[in-house]
């Protein structure tokens, strides 16, 4: 028996003209993140490709533009997607703190 696995990325996410809850950290806001009606439209569209009907599983990260990706596909092929937050992105922490912690390095580096 053949195995065949697909990797999709998501499709577009909305621009938020840099308006962020500065109550979250990055990477809470990264996962939240939606699609674009555009995004919503290309993935209406890749769930018609004819290479991604007929499949058995799909399997999608816990970001929400992720999940709205699958449920098109999962919907042309009227099976539920299974959710794995390890496939996620690699979780860097906040942003701010990384900037501040390299900045505070490169002060203290006496070789720069």
């Amino acid at each position: 028996m053949e195995t065949i696995i697909y990797l999709i990325r998501h499709a577009d996410t909305i621009d938020e003209n840099g308006i962020r809850n500065t109550k979250e950290t990055m990477q809470e806001i990264n996962e939240k993140e939606i699609l674009s009606i555009n995004g919503e439209e290309q993935s209406k569209k890749l769930s018609e490709n004819n290479e991604l009907q007929n499949l058995d599983a799909i399997w999608c990260s816990n970001y929400t533009r992720a999940k709205q990706t699958a449920k098109y596909i999962a919907g042309a092929n009227k099976i539920n997607y299974n959710i794995d937050e390890r496939l996620g992105e690699r979780k860097l922490g906040n942003i701010e703190d990384l900037a501040k912690f390299m900045e505070d390095k490169e002060t203290r580096d006496p070789s720069r």
